[in-house]
């Protein structure tokens, strides 16, 4: 168990989308659907989706995934990116659901220069934290990537 996150790009909504029977689409590899998960962050996190309606079908122009990591270790992950925050950088993220939930185009576009500034702080902070430090730096990257393709028009689903 952990939280894997998908960024999408260039989202487009799909005009009669053809749907299984649990209702979500049939082309699965070049369309999604927020659902249950982007209701509930938006119950907690109101406006962290905002640019994505839930419920509806998008294609979309390109992808991208990754491992965050189990749960406890991507709080381990946050809890260092919290510390080199300014109490303003990556609040938006830090202040989120751990499971599941999507952070729409607006608030990716913030995001993805919280991380932009801040990428040099954050390669100079990962040499300090011992031999976990390239792991944590390589996500700090992985999710400057994703930020930056959910700027886009896009995406980023918390599953």
């Amino acid at each position: 168990m952990g939280l894997d996150i998908t960024a999408y790009k260039k989202l487009s909504k799909v005009e009669n989308p053809k749907l299984d029977d649990d209702g979500y689409p049939e082309n699965w590899q070049t369309e999604w659907k927020p659902g249950g998960g982007m209701i509930w962050s938006e119950s907690c996190f109101p406006g962290r989706g905002e640019g994505v309606e839930p419920n509806t079908v998008y294609k979309y122009e390109d992808e991208f995934d990754f491992r965050a990591g189990s749960y406890s270790g991507y709080g381990w992950w946050r809890e260092r990116l919290e510390e080199i925050s300014d109490g303003n950088s990556f609040l938006e993220l830090i202040n989120f659901a751990d499971n599941e939930g999507v952070i729409g185009s607006v608030v990716s576009k913030k995001l993805y220069n919280d991380f932009v500034s801040n990428a040099e702080l954050a390669e100079k902070y990962s040499k300090t934290i011992g031999e976990d430090g390239e792991y944590w730096f390589d996500k700090y990257n992985s999710w400057m990537k994703a930020f930056e393709m959910a700027m886009d028009d896009g995406a980023v689903n918390f599953h």
